[in-house]
Protein backbone atom coordinates (compact mmCIF):
# COMPACT_ATOMS: atom_id res chain seq x y z
CA UNK A 1 0.00 0.00 0.00
CA UNK A 2 1.27 3.54 -1.10
CA UNK A 3 1.52 6.25 1.74
CA UNK A 4 1.86 8.68 -1.22
CA UNK A 5 -1.48 10.72 -2.03
CA UNK A 6 -2.13 11.66 -5.46
CA UNK A 7 -3.36 14.73 -6.26
CA UNK A 8 -4.24 18.14 -4.82
CA UNK A 9 -5.57 17.84 -1.77
CA UNK A 10 -8.53 19.63 -0.24
CA UNK A 11 -7.90 22.65 2.05
CA UNK A 12 -10.13 24.96 3.90
CA UNK A 13 -9.71 28.69 2.81
CA UNK A 14 -6.87 30.35 4.75
CA UNK A 15 -5.71 27.16 6.17
CA UNK A 16 -3.46 26.32 2.56
CA UNK A 17 -0.11 25.32 3.44
CA UNK A 18 2.90 27.61 3.20
CA UNK A 19 5.57 26.35 0.61
CA UNK A 20 9.07 26.88 1.81
CA UNK A 21 10.31 26.97 -1.83
CA UNK A 22 8.44 30.22 -2.61
CA UNK A 23 8.06 31.96 0.99
CA UNK A 24 10.70 32.61 3.72
CA UNK A 25 9.58 30.63 6.68
CA UNK A 26 7.47 31.59 9.31
CA UNK A 27 8.79 33.09 12.76
CA UNK A 28 5.82 30.79 13.93
CA UNK A 29 6.99 28.12 11.85
CA UNK A 30 10.77 28.92 12.75
CA UNK A 31 9.24 28.58 16.38
CA UNK A 32 8.00 25.59 16.08
CA UNK A 33 11.09 23.45 14.16
CA UNK A 34 13.13 25.36 17.41
CA UNK A 35 11.08 23.78 19.70
CA UNK A 36 11.20 20.42 17.95
CA UNK A 37 15.10 20.96 17.75
CA UNK A 38 15.43 21.87 21.81
CA UNK A 39 13.17 18.59 22.14
CA UNK A 40 15.09 16.30 20.19
CA UNK A 41 18.29 18.13 21.58
CA UNK A 42 17.65 16.65 24.98
CA UNK A 43 16.19 13.44 23.42
CA UNK A 44 12.55 13.95 24.33
CA UNK A 45 11.33 12.85 20.86
CA UNK A 46 10.95 9.38 20.24
CA UNK A 47 10.13 8.13 16.40
CA UNK A 48 6.14 7.90 17.77
CA UNK A 49 6.43 11.63 17.79
CA UNK A 50 7.56 12.15 14.35
CA UNK A 51 3.58 12.48 13.20
CA UNK A 52 2.85 14.95 16.18
CA UNK A 53 6.37 17.17 15.08
CA UNK A 54 4.94 16.91 11.37
CA UNK A 55 0.90 18.12 12.47
CA UNK A 56 2.84 21.15 14.27
CA UNK A 57 4.80 22.37 11.41
CA UNK A 58 1.83 22.24 9.29
CA UNK A 59 0.04 23.98 11.38
CA UNK A 60 2.09 26.53 12.08
CA UNK A 61 1.94 27.29 7.88
CA UNK A 62 -1.55 27.08 8.46
CA UNK A 63 -1.71 30.11 11.16
CA UNK A 64 0.66 32.14 8.45
CA UNK A 65 -1.70 31.32 6.00
CA UNK A 66 -4.69 32.32 7.78
CA UNK A 67 -3.50 35.68 8.85
CA UNK A 68 -2.06 36.32 5.53
CA UNK A 69 -5.37 35.55 4.00
CA UNK A 70 -7.02 38.19 6.19
CA UNK A 71 -9.27 35.23 7.66
CA UNK A 72 -8.63 35.48 11.71
CA UNK A 73 -10.91 33.15 12.32
CA UNK A 74 -8.68 30.32 10.51
CA UNK A 75 -5.64 31.90 12.15
CA UNK A 76 -7.34 31.58 15.51
CA UNK A 77 -8.32 28.04 14.56
CA UNK A 78 -4.77 26.77 13.49
CA UNK A 79 -3.24 28.38 16.41
CA UNK A 80 -5.66 26.70 18.82
CA UNK A 81 -4.70 23.32 16.87
CA UNK A 82 -1.30 24.05 17.23
CA UNK A 83 -0.82 24.83 20.91
CA UNK A 84 -2.75 21.47 21.58
CA UNK A 85 -0.51 19.48 19.34
CA UNK A 86 2.49 21.16 21.24
CA UNK A 87 1.17 20.34 24.68
CA UNK A 88 0.79 16.60 23.38
CA UNK A 89 4.17 16.59 23.03
CA UNK A 90 6.79 15.90 25.78
CA UNK A 91 7.87 18.22 27.95
CA UNK A 92 11.40 18.80 30.07
CA UNK A 93 8.95 18.67 33.28
CA UNK A 94 7.62 15.15 32.04
CA UNK A 95 11.08 13.90 31.69
CA UNK A 96 12.06 15.13 35.14
CA UNK A 97 9.05 13.50 37.03
CA UNK A 98 9.57 10.31 34.80
CA UNK A 99 13.50 10.50 35.72
CA UNK A 100 12.63 10.88 39.63
CA UNK A 101 9.81 8.26 39.72
CA UNK A 102 12.34 5.71 37.79
CA UNK A 103 14.86 6.39 40.19
CA UNK A 104 12.55 5.88 43.14
CA UNK A 105 11.17 2.66 41.89
CA UNK A 106 14.99 1.36 41.19
CA UNK A 107 15.81 2.32 44.87
CA UNK A 108 12.49 0.53 46.19
CA UNK A 109 13.72 -3.19 44.13
CA UNK A 110 16.94 -2.55 45.23
CA UNK A 111 16.06 -2.46 49.00
CA UNK A 112 13.65 -5.67 48.16
CA UNK A 113 16.81 -7.58 47.08
CA UNK A 114 18.96 -7.30 49.99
Amino acid sequence: MSTEIDGPQPVLAGLELVDPRVVKPSAMRAAVVATISALGDISLLEPRHAALCQLALELADSVTAGRASGRASAAAMAAAQLRETLLALPSPQQAAATDAFNTWVEKMLDEDDE
